[in-house]
């Protein structure tokens, strides 16, 4: 019962998912990326397989191996919804027999929707379509089409949580946010997320150059 959304951006190189779900806690549960690669394990969801996904992803670089991997070793894999978009080429995903209609994938020249137990048909394409058309950073561009989603059916169930992950450079989130129990999970991720935007280069900068980074009550506003 999650909708998910893997994007990439062409011009910066970085990758990144969202995600929002009607139980608590999806971000520690849905999704998980390395360097070059997204991995969903959704629907009846077993968070073991994203490692899985990820050291197949290190070792072969292949998203069809991917996907393969985490199909074999999935528990009753009928239950598995399952997802791969990389740095490049086309996205892969797996929806097994038993998951809740509607269901499925939908992927974009940039993108991989994945859902289960959707209120409607339309759901997964309009995140696509919004993701596709939207400018601006990939954290904004990934919001605007959970919400497009939403728009068009979200679940059959309210959702209560959201996540947000976006991988940076040197091996550093840019974004990395989660909304774990609400009534209005991606309204207030987007709180979130405009609270971290303006923040997330200093918070880099204590990890690359701590030398020159600005103390925590200066980003915070908490100095005169």
């Amino acid at each position: 019962m999650t909708f998910s959304l893997a994007g990439r951006c062409t011009e910066t190189g970085r990758i990144g998912f969202a995600v929002a779900t009607s139980s608590v806690c999806v971000g520690a549960r849905v999704g998980a990326i390395v360097d070059g690669c997204v991995v969903f394990s959704q629907a009846r969801t077993d968070p073991r397989l994203h490692a899985v996904g990820i050291a197949a992803w290190q070792k072969s670089k292949d998203a069809a191996e991917t996907l393969a991997a985490m199909r074999a070793a999935a528990t009753a894999p009928h239950w598995r919804q399952l997802g791969i978009l990389t740095s490049t080429g086309a996205p892969l995903h797996y929806t097994g027999a038993s998951c809740l209609d509607h269901c499925g994938g939908c992927e974009g020249a940039n993108s991989l929707a994945l859902g289960n137990f959707l209120g409607s048909a339309d759901v997964l394409p309009e995140m696509v379509r919004a993701f596709e058309e939207a400018m601006g950073p990939l954290e904004e561009r990934l919001q605007a089409g959970m919400l497009a989603g939403e728009a068009a059916g979200s679940e059959r169930e309210p959702l209560q949580s959201a996540g947000l992950k976006v991988l940076g450079d040197e091996g550093l989130m840019d974004a990395d946010i989660r909304v774990d129990f609400s009534t209005d999970p991606l309204k207030d991720l987007g709180v979130l997320w405009r609270d971290w935007a303006p923040k997330a280069a200093a918070y880099r900068l204590r990890a690359t150059d701590p030398d020159a980074a600005p103390s925590s009550a200066e980003v915070e506003g908490r100095q005169a």
